[in-house]
C-alpha cells in the first residue's frame, strides 16, 4: 500500500462577516471575542475582561489589545458573566451561554465615569460568531434532554442539522465524519464510523451513550486549517460537568405495544408483535470542593425484547418424503450425510406439510446494554485546570438476520471504553493552551447464537474440527428452504491513542492558533467469515433437473439435490484470516483570524495532515514481485 500524503491548504480565504451567521470551530469547547470601544468609538486598550462560569464560580481574565481585542478561547460550556472594567470608565457586564464549537462575539463599549458605576447589558443579541468560515449546527441542553430520539440513540440527532441526509454530511460519504466525545477520538479505526453507539444486529446500536449526559451537540463542517482528519464534519459531543449545585435525575422510559397500534400489513384480528424497550438510569453532580473541584456520573440500563413472526419454509418429513420419491425414481439413494444434517433444522419446525411458508418463528430478537460516565473536573489555580471522563458500555444483542431460527440468529456481544483527558494552561492573559489525550477502545465479535451443532459427527469434515473458534455449522442453503448455519466468526477490537495540542495566542487583532494531533490506531480483526464452509443446493445436478415443474417443484428438485449429496456450490476460505494492523498518523496546522475591521475578518491557514502507512505486525500487506 502506498504513502498516502494529503496537503490541504485551507485558505478560507477574505471571508467577508457582515451579516449574523452561524459558524463554529474546530474546539469542542466554546469561547468569547470582542472588541471594546470608548463611546466615540476609540478603541480602548488595557480594558480588563473577566468571564466567570455562573454556575461553577470558574473565571478566566484577559485584557485587550492596542486595537481594543480580546479574546477568550476553549472554555468550558455554561453561562457566564463577562465583566469589562476601565479607570474612569463605566464597568460593563454581560451575560450570555458560551457553547459547543462556537465563538460567540461580544463587542462593548464603555462611557465615561467619574464614580464606581455598573451597567448590565443583555448579550442576546451580539453572541455571533463571525470570526469563523466553518459551519455548525449546535444542539442546545433542552433540545437534547426533549427530543424523541428512537432508542435514545445520540447518532440521530445528526438529522437536525442541515444537509445531513442519514449520516452523510453535505454530501459526502457517510464515513467522512470525525467522531469526537470531549475532544477525544470517538471513531472505529476500521470502518471510520462512530465506534460508541455503532450499530450491531441490523445497525442497532449496541451501547449507548447516555442520552441524560449529553450537555451539547454539534455538528460543523467547512473549511478551516484546524479542520482536519475528515472531509465530511466534525461531530461535538460535549458531557455535562458538575457545578457548586448538586443536582440529579432519575428517569424511566418504556415503548410497548399496547400503547401503539398494529401493523398495517398485519391480517385483520391478528395480535400485535410485541416490541418492550426498557430504558431506566440516573444521573449526580455536584461540588467536590467549591469553585473548583466537581463531579458528574451516569448509569443507563436497555432492555429490549422485539417479538418476530417469521413465515418460512422447512424440509418437513412430508417433504423428505417427496424428495425421497422423486431419488427412488431414478435410482439414486439417499445420502446418509445429508440425513444426519437434517438435524440442523430445529425439530419443532419439522412437522408441517410439503408446501410453502409451512412454519412460522416466533423465536424473539433481545437486546441489552449497560453504560455509565464518571467525569470529574478540577482547577489546580487560575492558570492550570484538568478534566476526565470515562465512558464505559456493554452491550448483548441476539437477532434475527440471515435465518427465522433461533440457533441461528446473531449474537453481538459489545464492548465500548472511551477516555479523554483535557488540560487547560492559560499561561498568560493572551496565551492558552489546551492538551488532549484521548483513548478510545472498541470491540464487537459476530457469531451465530447456537454453536453448540457438530458436523463432523454428522459426517461432514470442513477441516476446522481442530480450531476451537470455528465450532459450528457451516451455511447451508437449499432453495426454496430457511437456511441454517447463521452468522459465521468474524469480528474485531481497534484502540486508538490520541494526542491533540492547541495553542491560541491574541495579539492585537490577530488570533493566532497553532496545534497538531499524534494517533496511533492498532487493529486486531478476525473476519472468519465462511471458514466453516458454504454449501448451496439448488436442484441443477441430479438427473430430476430436467423434469418440468409440473411433476417436481424446483423446491423439491433443490431438496433432492441435497438428500443425494449433490452441491451445486462450495466453498471454504483457508489460511490466516487473522491480522495485527498499525496506522500512526499526525497532523500539524496554523491558521490566523485577523479582524481588519470591526466588519471585515480574514481567515487564512495552513494543514499538513499525514494518515500514515497501514501495516500488519504479522507480516507485509502487499509483496512486491520484480518481474
Amino acid at each position: 500500500m502506498s504513502c498516502l500524503k494529503r496537503f490541504v491548504a485551507a485558505f478560507s480565504v477574505f471571508s467577508l462577516m457582515i451579516t449574523a451567521s452561524v459558524a463554529g470551530a474546530q474546539t469542542f469547547r466554546g469561547g468569547i471575542s470582542g472588541r471594546v470601544t470608548d463611546s466615540t468609538g476609540a478603541v480602548l486598550p488595557g480594558v480588563t475582561v473577566t468571564a466567570t462560569n455562573t454556575a461553577t464560580g470558574v473565571g478566566r481574565t484577559t485584557t485587550t489589545s492596542d486595537t481594543g481585542d480580546f479574546s477568550l478561547p476553549d472554555l468550558a460550556l455554561g453561562v457566564y458573566k463577562v465583566e469589562f472594567t476601565l479607570q474612569g470608565f463605566q464597568t460593563q457586564t454581560a451575560t450570555l451561554e458560551v457553547t459547543v464549537s462556537r465563538i460567540s462575539t461580544l463587542d462593548m463599549k464603555l462611557g465615561l465615569s467619574n464614580v464606581a458605576e455598573t451597567v448590565t447589558v443583555s448579550a442576546t443579541a451580539i453572541t455571533l460568531d463571525t470570526k469563523s468560515t466553518a459551519l455548525a449546527n449546535v444542539i442546545n441542553p433542552k433540545q437534547v434532554q426533549d427530543l424523541p430520539l428512537n432508542g435514545r440513540d445520540f447518532t440521530r440527532m445528526l438529522q437536525l442539522s442541515p444537509g445531513v441526509a442519514g449520516t452523510s454530511v453535505n454530501g459526502v460519504r457517510t464515513r467522512g465524519n470525525n467522531y469526537q466525545i470531549d475532544g477525544a477520538d470517538n471513531n472505529d479505526a476500521f470502518q471510520n464510523v462512530a465506534a460508541v453507539n455503532q450499530g450491531g444486529v441490523s445497525g442497532i446500536a449496541g451501547t449507548l451513550l447516555p442520552i441524560e449526559a449529553i450537555d451539547q451537540f454539534s455538528v460543523q463542517s467547512g473549511g478551516e486549517a484546524e479542520n482536519g482528519r475528515n472531509a465530511g464534519s466534525t461531530i461535538n459531543l460535549v458531557m455535562k460537568s458538575g457545578t457548586n449545585s448538586a443536582k440529579g435525575s432519575v428517569y424511566y422510559f418504556n415503548r410497548h405495544e399496547a400503547l401503539a397500534a398494529n401493523s398495517p400489513v398485519a391480517a385483520a384480528g391478528a395480535p400485535k408483535r410485541e416490541i418492550r424497550n426498557n430504558q431506566y438510569g440516573f444521573s449526580l453532580g455536584g461540588p467536590i470542593a467549591r469553585n473548583k473541584t466537581f463531579y458528574f456520573s451516569t448509569l443507563e440500563v436497555q432492555k429490549l425484547t422485539a417479538g418476530n413472526s417469521l413465515p418460512d419454509t422447512a424440509p418437513s418429513p412430508a417433504w423428505q418424503a417427496g424428495a425421497t420419491a422423486l431419488l427412488n425414481q431414478f435410482a439414486v439413494p439417499v445420502n446418509p450425510v445429508a440425513t444426519k444434517l437434517l438435524a440442523l433444522w430445529p425439530a419443532d419446525s419439522l412437522i408441517g406439510p410439503a408446501t410453502a411458508l409451512n412454519f412460522v418463528s416466533g423465536d424473539q430478537n433481545t437486546y441489552s446494554s449497560y453504560n455509565g460516565i464518571v467525569k470529574v473536573d478540577h482547577n489546580f489555580n487560575s492558570v492550570h485546570s484538568i478534566s476526565a471522563r470515562y465512558f464505559g458500555g456493554g452491550g448483548d444483542q441476539v437477532a434475527q438476520a440471515n435465518s427465522p431460527y433461533l440457533a441461528y440468529f446473531q449474537a453481538v456481544p459489545s464492548r465500548m471504553h472511551n477516555v479523554s483527558v483535557v488540560t487547560t494552561s492559560v499561561l498568560t492573559s493572551h496565551l492558552v493552551n489546551q492538551l488532549v489525550v484521548g483513548y478510545n477502545y472498541f470491540l464487537q465479535k459476530f457469531n451465530s447464537f447456537d454453536t453448540s451443532a457438530d458436523p463432523l459427527a454428522m459426517g461432514l469434515n470442513t477441516g476446522v474440527s481442530d480450531d476451537a473458534t470455528l465450532v459450528g455449522p457451516p451455511n447451508i442453503t437449499i432453495s426454496g428452504f430457511a437456511a441454517v448455519g447463521g452468522t459465521q466468526p468474524l469480528g474485531r477490537i481497534d484502540k486508538t491513542l490520541q494526542f491533540t495540542d492547541s495553542m491560541t495566542y491574541a495579539t492585537g487583532a490577530h488570533q493566532i492558533k497553532l496545534g497538531g494531533e499524534f494517533r496511533v490506531a492498532k487493529l486486531f480483526i478476525f473476519y472468519d467469515s465462511n471458514k466453516r464452509g458454504t454449501f448451496t443446493f439448488d436442484g441443477t445436478v441430479g438427473p430430476w433437473a430436467a423434469l418440468p415443474a409440473a411433476q417436481a417443484s424446483s423446491s423439491l428438485k433443490a431438496l433432492a439435490d441435497f438428500m443425494s449429496g449433490r452441491v451445486a456450490t462450495g466453498s471454504i476460505v483457508r489460511g490466516n484470516t487473522h491480522h495485527d494492523y498499525i496506522q500512526n498518523s499526525w497532523d500539524v496546522y496554523a491558521q490566523d483570524v485577523w479582524t481588519a475591521t470591526p466588519k471585515l475578518t480574514l481567515n487564512f491557514g495552513l494543514r499538513y495532515t499525514y494518515p500514515g502507512v497501514l501495516g500488519a505486525t504479522d507480516g507485509p500487506l502487499t509483496t512486491f514481485i520484480p518481474s
